[in-house]
């Protein structure tokens, strides 16, 4: 049994004692999350890059709403595309968000029937290895996006420190309101 120091034989997650399938479905949810992490910087850079360009950075909630709710009904692949459209992105940056959909689809719709085989005989390591594989491309896809997003951001006042600023407020009032919910 695992005592949760993580030895040769372990990874970071210090799951090696639990049983394969629920390992697998771990790493596959997190990969997923990496990705809608990256969906979702890419609707962001399209606030900036389009939502903003439009308006001058005065819309109204609703045409914000409205905005963010479009976006999310659209694919990464159309996101891709919208992005391309809106702003100078460089190639290495295009090229990594279309790996990006390709391997994002090969996860949401194939993932699991392409590894039953593996699943059944419990053989699940290498696809965990891949998974991790995954989860690091999409996280470092996000950060490229971010890093090309840095300059945008800057130019409209919305410097690392006023956004690191807004977290800390909303993770507060997130607290706040977890207590008076009595959720805390």
């Amino acid at each position: 049994m695992n005592s949760g120091n993580p030895t040769e034989e372990d990874d970071e997650y210090g799951d090696r004692a639990d049983p394969p399938f629920k390992r697998l479905c771990a790493r596959y949810g997190l990969a997923m999350y990496f990705v809608q992490v990256l969906e979702h910087g890419i609707v962001n850079a399209l606030v900036w890059l389009d939502l903003h360009g439009k308006t001058g950075g005065r819309w109204s909630p609703e045409q914000y709403d409205a905005y963010y709710d479009a976006r999310f009904s659209e694919t990464l692949g159309e996101l891709t595309k919208r992005l391309a459209k809106r702003g100078q992105i460089p190639d290495d940056l295009l090229a990594r968000l279309n790996e990006a959909n390709r391997r994002r689809r090969l996860l949401a719709h194939h993932f699991f029937r392409e590894a039953a085989d593996d699943v059944a005989l419990e053989q699940v390591d290498r696809l965990i290895a891949g998974l991790e594989g995954d989860r690091q491309f999409f996280h470092d896809t996000d950060r490229m996006l971010e890093a090309f997003l840095e300059p945008v951001l800057t130019q409209h006042g919305f410097t690392r420190e006023v956004r690191e600023r807004a977290a800390r407020d909303y993770r507060y009032s997130l607290s706040e309101s977890a207590i008076k919910q009595g959720k805390r």
